[in-house]
Protein backbone atom coordinates (compact mmCIF):
# COMPACT_ATOMS: atom_id res chain seq x y z
CA UNK A 1 0.00 0.00 0.00
CA UNK A 2 1.44 3.10 -0.74
CA UNK A 3 1.95 5.14 2.48
CA UNK A 4 0.76 8.57 0.51
CA UNK A 5 -2.80 6.91 0.27
CA UNK A 6 -3.34 7.48 3.79
CA UNK A 7 -3.96 11.18 2.87
CA UNK A 8 -7.62 10.09 1.25
CA UNK A 9 -8.23 6.63 2.89
CA UNK A 10 -11.14 6.78 5.22
CA UNK A 11 -12.20 4.65 7.91
CA UNK A 12 -14.88 2.02 6.54
CA UNK A 13 -17.28 2.36 9.61
CA UNK A 14 -20.39 4.51 10.13
CA UNK A 15 -19.48 8.04 11.21
CA UNK A 16 -18.32 11.28 10.04
CA UNK A 17 -15.24 11.27 7.75
CA UNK A 18 -11.37 12.02 9.28
CA UNK A 19 -8.21 11.30 8.60
CA UNK A 20 -6.44 7.58 9.58
CA UNK A 21 -3.05 6.94 10.69
CA UNK A 22 -0.39 4.33 9.46
CA UNK A 23 1.71 2.80 11.14
CA UNK A 24 4.23 0.89 9.37
CA UNK A 25 6.14 -2.27 10.38
CA UNK A 26 8.00 -3.46 6.99
CA UNK A 27 8.16 -1.05 3.87
CA UNK A 28 9.98 -0.91 0.79
CA UNK A 29 10.25 2.35 -0.74
CA UNK A 30 7.03 4.31 -0.12
CA UNK A 31 4.75 1.19 -0.10
CA UNK A 32 4.05 -0.34 3.64
CA UNK A 33 4.25 -4.21 3.57
CA UNK A 34 2.99 -4.48 7.16
CA UNK A 35 1.78 -2.26 9.61
CA UNK A 36 -1.64 -1.16 10.62
CA UNK A 37 -3.96 1.75 9.76
CA UNK A 38 -5.79 3.14 12.63
CA UNK A 39 -8.89 5.48 12.69
CA UNK A 40 -8.41 8.53 15.62
CA UNK A 41 -12.50 8.56 15.42
CA UNK A 42 -13.49 5.24 16.62
CA UNK A 43 -9.78 3.83 17.71
CA UNK A 44 -10.69 0.90 15.36
CA UNK A 45 -7.61 -0.55 14.07
CA UNK A 46 -6.58 -2.22 10.77
CA UNK A 47 -3.92 -4.41 9.43
CA UNK A 48 -1.78 -4.24 6.70
CA UNK A 49 -0.81 -7.57 5.05
CA UNK A 50 2.03 -8.41 2.16
CA UNK A 51 1.06 -5.02 1.18
CA UNK A 52 -2.72 -5.14 1.28
CA UNK A 53 -4.92 -3.07 3.61
CA UNK A 54 -7.53 -5.05 5.02
CA UNK A 55 -10.71 -3.19 6.09
CA UNK A 56 -12.71 -6.42 6.72
CA UNK A 57 -11.93 -7.02 10.33
CA UNK A 58 -9.96 -5.04 12.97
CA UNK A 59 -7.31 -6.04 14.62
CA UNK A 60 -8.73 -7.19 17.94
CA UNK A 61 -11.85 -8.70 16.38
CA UNK A 62 -13.22 -9.95 13.09
CA UNK A 63 -16.13 -8.49 11.36
CA UNK A 64 -17.78 -9.56 8.16
CA UNK A 65 -15.65 -10.57 4.93
CA UNK A 66 -15.96 -9.76 1.75
CA UNK A 67 -17.07 -12.19 -0.92
CA UNK A 68 -14.26 -13.72 -2.91
CA UNK A 69 -13.91 -12.90 -6.52
CA UNK A 70 -12.41 -15.55 -9.06
CA UNK A 71 -12.04 -15.35 -12.97
CA UNK A 72 -14.90 -16.55 -13.63
CA UNK A 73 -16.38 -12.81 -13.00
CA UNK A 74 -14.24 -11.75 -15.61
CA UNK A 75 -15.65 -8.62 -18.19
CA UNK A 76 -15.11 -8.12 -21.99
CA UNK A 77 -14.09 -4.67 -21.07
CA UNK A 78 -10.26 -4.48 -21.75
CA UNK A 79 -7.14 -2.04 -20.33
CA UNK A 80 -6.91 -0.47 -23.51
CA UNK A 81 -10.61 0.52 -23.86
CA UNK A 82 -10.90 1.20 -20.27
CA UNK A 83 -7.93 3.89 -20.69
CA UNK A 84 -9.59 5.58 -23.64
CA UNK A 85 -13.31 5.29 -21.18
CA UNK A 86 -11.16 7.32 -18.81
CA UNK A 87 -10.28 9.73 -20.61
CA UNK A 88 -7.24 11.39 -18.06
CA UNK A 89 -5.23 14.28 -18.75
CA UNK A 90 -2.17 14.70 -17.03
CA UNK A 91 -0.13 13.01 -14.25
CA UNK A 92 -1.13 12.52 -10.59
CA UNK A 93 -3.94 11.66 -8.49
CA UNK A 94 -5.44 8.21 -7.85
CA UNK A 95 -7.79 5.70 -9.94
CA UNK A 96 -10.03 3.34 -7.73
CA UNK A 97 -10.55 0.13 -9.52
CA UNK A 98 -13.31 -2.09 -7.07
CA UNK A 99 -14.16 -5.71 -7.78
CA UNK A 100 -13.51 -7.56 -11.05
CA UNK A 101 -12.02 -4.24 -12.69
CA UNK A 102 -9.12 -5.12 -10.83
CA UNK A 103 -7.83 -8.10 -13.06
CA UNK A 104 -6.99 -4.79 -15.38
CA UNK A 105 -5.00 -3.21 -12.82
CA UNK A 106 -1.66 -4.58 -14.41
CA UNK A 107 -2.24 -3.56 -17.58
CA UNK A 108 -4.11 0.03 -16.72
CA UNK A 109 -1.17 0.75 -14.80
CA UNK A 110 1.86 -0.25 -18.15
CA UNK A 111 -0.93 2.68 -19.91
CA UNK A 112 -1.48 5.13 -17.20
CA UNK A 113 2.18 5.10 -14.94
CA UNK A 114 1.54 8.70 -13.87
CA UNK A 115 -1.86 8.00 -11.90
CA UNK A 116 -1.50 5.76 -8.79
CA UNK A 117 -4.61 2.88 -8.79
CA UNK A 118 -6.46 1.95 -5.88
CA UNK A 119 -7.56 -1.66 -6.21
CA UNK A 120 -10.72 -2.45 -4.11
CA UNK A 121 -11.86 -6.31 -3.36
CA UNK A 122 -9.22 -7.43 -6.11
CA UNK A 123 -10.28 -11.09 -7.37
CA UNK A 124 -7.87 -13.39 -5.40
CA UNK A 125 -6.97 -14.81 -8.92
CA UNK A 126 -6.13 -11.45 -10.54
CA UNK A 127 -2.37 -10.51 -11.07
CA UNK A 128 -1.05 -8.21 -8.95
CA UNK A 129 0.93 -5.02 -9.65
CA UNK A 130 3.63 -3.91 -6.91
CA UNK A 131 2.80 -0.37 -8.53
CA UNK A 132 -0.86 -0.73 -7.10
CA UNK A 133 -2.25 -0.61 -3.86
CA UNK A 134 -4.96 -3.36 -2.70
CA UNK A 135 -7.58 -3.35 -0.20
CA UNK A 136 -9.73 -5.38 1.11
CA UNK A 137 -13.26 -3.70 2.40
CA UNK A 138 -17.02 -5.43 2.43
CA UNK A 139 -19.14 -2.37 1.04
CA UNK A 140 -17.58 0.57 0.40
CA UNK A 141 -14.80 2.65 -1.08
CA UNK A 142 -13.08 3.75 1.50
CA UNK A 143 -12.07 7.02 0.66
CA UNK A 144 -13.04 10.69 1.46
CA UNK A 145 -15.81 12.32 -0.69
CA UNK A 146 -14.66 13.63 -3.74
CA UNK A 147 -10.87 12.36 -3.69
CA UNK A 148 -10.17 10.50 -7.04
CA UNK A 149 -9.78 11.10 -10.89
CA UNK A 150 -11.67 7.79 -11.58
CA UNK A 151 -13.41 4.54 -10.70
CA UNK A 152 -14.14 1.46 -12.53
CA UNK A 153 -16.51 -0.71 -10.60
CA UNK A 154 -16.57 -4.45 -11.84
CA UNK A 155 -18.29 -8.00 -11.20
CA UNK A 156 -18.91 -7.82 -7.96
CA UNK A 157 -18.92 -4.20 -7.20
CA UNK A 158 -21.60 -3.09 -10.21
CA UNK A 159 -24.70 -3.08 -7.89
CA UNK A 160 -25.52 -2.25 -4.13
CA UNK A 161 -24.20 0.43 -2.28
CA UNK A 162 -21.05 0.90 -4.72
CA UNK A 163 -22.88 3.10 -7.34
CA UNK A 164 -23.40 5.90 -5.05
CA UNK A 165 -20.46 5.19 -3.46
CA UNK A 166 -18.24 5.85 -6.99
CA UNK A 167 -19.98 8.66 -7.49
CA UNK A 168 -19.36 10.14 -4.09
CA UNK A 169 -15.58 9.59 -4.29
CA UNK A 170 -14.99 10.73 -7.91
CA UNK A 171 -13.93 14.50 -8.32
CA UNK A 172 -16.32 16.34 -10.03
CA UNK A 173 -16.65 16.25 -13.97
CA UNK A 174 -14.36 12.97 -13.96
CA UNK A 175 -15.33 9.58 -15.13
CA UNK A 176 -16.92 6.38 -13.64
CA UNK A 177 -17.09 3.18 -16.02
CA UNK A 178 -18.94 0.16 -15.04
CA UNK A 179 -19.35 -3.06 -16.05
CA UNK A 180 -23.44 -3.08 -16.08
CA UNK A 181 -24.92 -1.41 -19.25
CA UNK A 182 -28.33 -1.61 -17.39
CA UNK A 183 -26.73 0.57 -14.39
CA UNK A 184 -27.66 4.35 -13.90
CA UNK A 185 -25.85 5.48 -10.74
CA UNK A 186 -27.78 9.00 -9.16
CA UNK A 187 -25.06 12.54 -9.64
CA UNK A 188 -23.71 10.68 -12.52
CA UNK A 189 -24.16 11.85 -16.12
CA UNK A 190 -24.49 9.29 -18.91
CA UNK A 191 -22.32 9.72 -21.24
CA UNK A 192 -22.59 6.48 -22.72
CA UNK A 193 -23.74 2.44 -22.50
CA UNK A 194 -23.30 -0.52 -24.30
CA UNK A 195 -21.75 -4.12 -25.13
CA UNK A 196 -22.58 -4.88 -21.27
CA UNK A 197 -21.01 -0.86 -19.99
CA UNK A 198 -21.62 2.04 -18.56
CA UNK A 199 -19.75 5.36 -19.01
CA UNK A 200 -20.71 8.49 -16.98
CA UNK A 201 -19.40 11.83 -15.72
CA UNK A 202 -20.00 13.30 -12.50
CA UNK A 203 -22.24 16.33 -12.54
Amino acid sequence: MLLELTEILRCPRDHEESFVVCVAHRSEGRHVLAGVVGCPVCLAEFPIREGELDLTERTDAPTHRRPELDGAAAGALTADALATFLDLRGPGGYVVLAGGAGRLAPALTALLPDVHHVVVNAPRDAARSPDCSYVSCPDRIPVKAAQVRAVVLGAGCTGGPWPAEAARVLLRGLRVVIEDERASPDGISELARGAGVFVGEKA
